[in-house]
């Protein structure tokens, strides 16, 4: 590594945790307090399905996480973005648990935004039939996330990027992401720790999301292979990742050593 990082994020499912709010891997709380001591570490997490602050005080609990203020989820950044823009208001495709965390998007039929927030295992294509024809008449389009599949129970599940694609193509309207490897993610992060997006290191078990899509924004990025990680995985994307590391315990001492 050419340059320490200033800070240091870290996913969460798969790379800290097995899975979303299950047990942390052996050494992640031991890494996290090493890493603390080096630079600022905030957790980033594309996780959808647990409200903010119930995943918080999990993390919390599991001596992961010292503040709510160091773990950054895409609503984070959609409350923002979508506010400003004046797009706060429209259809929300969104769980019953996930709905805490949308107090601040007023739903209306008409309104100029479709914001996708679920990954809808439990919805029908029916139920999705007024963001399609909300899309056809022009309204904007974002995505939590765009990711492919996530390890549930021991499987992989398919994420909120498949029901992303499927409203793309059908409405003619590609999504703007806003979690990982969004931009605004990053910019708002490097800006709360008045450092910049290319002194980050990011690490976490999606080659693609994690890795080559934040090497691509200028940051260093690091692959673990647990989570969703298969074999091979590093050789699929471009850009490569900085380093593989076999978990998230070996990563204080391979910043130590560069």
């Amino acid at each position: 590594m050419s340059r320490a990082p200033r800070v240091i994020c870290l996913d969460v499912d798969g790379t800290l945790t097995d899975g979303v709010r299950g047990p942390a891997y052996p050494g992640a709380i031991e890494a996290v307090l090493a890493l603390r001591d080096r630079a600022p570490v905030r957790l980033v997490t594309n996780t959808t399905s647990v409200p903010h602050r119930e995943l918080a005080a999990f993390l919390g609990s599991q001596g992961l996480l010292d503040s709510a203020d160091a773990l950054w989820t895409p609503v984070r950044v959609a409350r923002d973005a979508l506010r400003e823009r004046g797009h706060d208001s429209g259809i929300l495709i969104a769980d019953p648990p996930q709905r805490p965390d949308y107090e601040w998007f007023r739903e209306d039929p008409t309104g100029p935004a479709v914001l996708l927030a679920t990954e809808a295992h439990d919805w029908t294509v029916a139920a999705l039939q007024p963001a399609f024809r909300r899309l056809l008449d022009g309204a904007a389009f974002y995505t939590l996330t765009r990711n492919r599949y996530y390890r549930k129970a021991g499987a992989m599940v398919t994420d909120v990027g498949g029901v992303a694609a499927f409203l793309a193509f059908t409405g003619g309207r590609e999504p703007e992401t806003l979690g990982k490897p969004s931009r605004l993610l990053f910019e708002a992060i490097a800006a709360d720790a008045s450092s910049s997006v290319k002194e980050m290191l990011m690490v976490g078990d999606d080659a693609e999301v994690d890795v080559a899509a934040s090497m691509a924004l200028g940051m260093q990025a690091v692959l673990v292979k647990t989570g969703k990680y298969r074999d091979g995985d590093e050789t699929r994307v471009t850009p490569k990742p900085t380093a593989v590391l076999g978990h998230i315990a070996d990563l204080p001492e391979w910043i130590r050593s560069r």
